[in-house]
């Protein structure tokens, strides 16, 4: 009867570690995007972390006539990072990012059906900066 027990909860155990780390820690993917990084804040009520909008180079879906443009939303764990994606606001910037299936609260914010894909991305890498003006690559600027 004990081995039964202490073999039930190996396996409960076992299951729910395969659970956390497959959903909180296994990176889904990974990959890189580009385009004009116009937001980048710390935000929370507790937990503060750095959350960043970026609109993504090229064309958006039609919605109707008009083009939409694509938004990526991201989060930094990195504090270093953080501060040099803060001296890039308004530039193009292309940025390496890992996507988990679903989020942590000390990782950032959860940002649903926001991103085309629902997770959280968190970046961890700047590959390249652009100082060519956003105008030059369709990017109205507001006055």
């Amino acid at each position: 009867m004990k081995k039964v027990i202490l073999f039930s909860i190996l396996v409960l155990v076992l299951s729910v570690s395969g659970y956390v780390y497959w959903f909180y820690y296994n990176p889904y993917s990974d990959g890189y995007r580009e385009g004009l990084l116009q937001k980048f804040s710390r935000k929370g009520n507790i937990l503060k972390t750095f959350e960043g909008e970026m609109v993504l180079v090229g064309f958006g879906a039609r919605n109707g006539n008009i083009l939409n443009a694509n938004y990526f939303y991201f989060s930094v764990a990195d504090r270093t990072l953080s501060d040099s994606l803060q001296m890039c606001m308004g530039k193009i910037v292309k940025l390496h990012y890992v996507q988990y299936r679903r989020s942590l609260p000390w990782r950032g914010e959860d940002y649903g059906t926001l991103n085309s894909e629902k997770g959280q991305y968190m970046v961890d890498q700047i590959n390249s900066v652009n100082e060519t003006s956003p105008e030059n690559l369709g990017f109205p600027l507001s006055k």
